[in-house]
């Protein structure tokens, strides 16, 4: 990874990832871009940022919007002001990913549940998405726990899930939904899980995964598709995960 003071940096962020057509902000889309710059090093901690004429010049937008953008990144202490001196970095770039084991879902999830935490975006009981329905078994008016979580290591958001469970209920506290880990749930629903089938792809970010991750949109992340079943084969739980590989990665270990 190349490192380099702000000014110098601006030539290694690609300016496309501005959208005029896109319906996020102009200010959002600019910050997401210098904000994952500064958090994964691209722009050196301690070094100064481009000005707001810089910025505007280089991604073609108005200084009103650099200017916000360069306030959100002072709010989100990723930077400091000095007044008559310029913008600042004060983030020390973390190059060390969280590794889990692909190995079994049981291991990934224990491994992950001792060291991170878990904020719910969302829970509601709904009707299932057309494709899930028949590898679910389930009619298309049933409805089912939907869930939408972030998975975050030291405040830096990493994982992106969205869930469907059959058995999950709208009683569940949310709380529990982020306290205790999915292993846990399972046996308090009575779900025994025999076999998972797991498939690794790569997805560009979304822009409201892009937010909750608190990266570029169409930023390269790392999907995870799991499929859970019980003994007699019948699907008690779906998974998409979502990564941002800069933090986070798998690892598997076979004999030889």
């Amino acid at each position: 990874m190349r490192t380099r003071g702000g000014t110098a940096a601006l030539a290694l962020l690609n300016r496309d990832l501005i959208d005029t057509q896109s319906p996020s902000p102009l200010y959002f889309q600019l910050f997401t871009v210098l904000n994952d710059a500064i958090s994964r090093g691209v722009i050196a901690n301690g070094s100064r940022m481009p000005s707001e004429k810089e910025i505007s010049d280089r991604f073609e937008v108005s200084r009103i919007t650099a200017r916000r953008t360069l306030a959100e990144l002072a709010a989100k202490g990723l930077v400091v002001r000095h007044r008559g001196k310029g913008t600042f970095v004060q983030h020390a770039y973390q190059p060390n990913p969280i590794v889990a084991p692909l190995s079994s879902m049981m291991e990934s999830l224990g491994h992950m549940g001792r060291d991170t935490t878990v904020t719910l975006l969302s829970k509601r009981m709904d009707t299932l998405p057309a494709d899930l329905q028949e590898v679910f078994g389930l009619e298309a008016e049933a409805r089912v726990c939907h869930l939408v979580r972030v998975r975050s290591d030291g405040g830096r958001a990493f994982g992106h899930y969205v869930s469907w469970t059959p058995r999950f209920d709208a009683s569940t506290a949310r709380k529990d939904f982020e306290i205790r880990s999915r292993i846990e749930l399972f046996k308090a629903h009575g779900i025994k899980i025999a076999r998972v089938e797991q498939y690794l792809s790569a997805e560009g970010a979304s822009p409201e995964i892009a937010r909750a991750l608190d990266v570029t949109t169409s930023k390269p992340l790392l999907k995870l598709v799991r499929f859970s079943y019980d003994a007699s084969g019948r699907l008690q739980d779906h998974l998409t995960a979502r990564y941002n590989s800069d933090l986070f990665s798998y690892k598997m270990e076979a004999e030889v």
